[in-house]
């Protein structure tokens, strides 16, 4: 099935005090969803849709940061775009909609690297996805960066353009 990414964005004057979505029932996480305070640069949240039902919802961090103790990690320029958070509604999870939203947003966003730092919950997801590198801090305890493979090096891209 098709998903359907619908961006959603702060009214200019009101990017802090605003909250995002009407409400998070059906998230195990909703103080993910109910404020913009914890954003950098301008809140921007993807709500994602699948024959017109919410499925997942994520924010992004334009470009965001990654930092260069992470062992071993390329260096990104104002291409990256950073995964700050992504959930999947309880009711459609085991269907690979995270997976699916993952693919969605690299061809929303062909021009930017997406990366993401994972929680320890997470790690295998983020690990399953093909091409995308795992990146360890070098104290052992932060969480683990993951990097979308650079274009021309995704195992995706033949699969899903032809």
């Amino acid at each position: 099935m098709t998903l359907e990414f619908l961006e959603v964005r702060p009214p200019a004057a009101h990017s802090r005090s605003w909250t995002p979505f009407a409400t998070s029932e059906g998230y195990e996480h909703p103080h993910w969803w109910n404020n913009a305070g914890g954003t950098t640069g301008d809140p921007w949240f993807v709500r994602v849709l699948e024959d017109g039902i919410e499925v997942a919802r994520v924010q992004l961090d334009d470009p965001g940061g990654i930092s260069p103790a992470y062992t071993n990690a390329p260096t990104l320029g104002p291409e990256r775009l950073e995964i700050q958070f992504i959930e999947v509604t309880t009711a459609a999870r085991r269907r690979k909609v995270a997976t699916r939203v993952v693919h969605g947003l690299t061809k929303h966003h062909p021009h930017r690297r997406l990366f993401a730092y994972s929680s320890e919950s997470a790690d295998c997801f983020w690990g399953s996805l093909a091409g995308w590198r795992r990146f360890d801090h070098p104290d052992g305890r932060s969480s683990p960066l993951f990097i979308q493979p650079a274009r021309g090096d995704d195992p995706n891209e033949a699969a899903t353009d032809t």
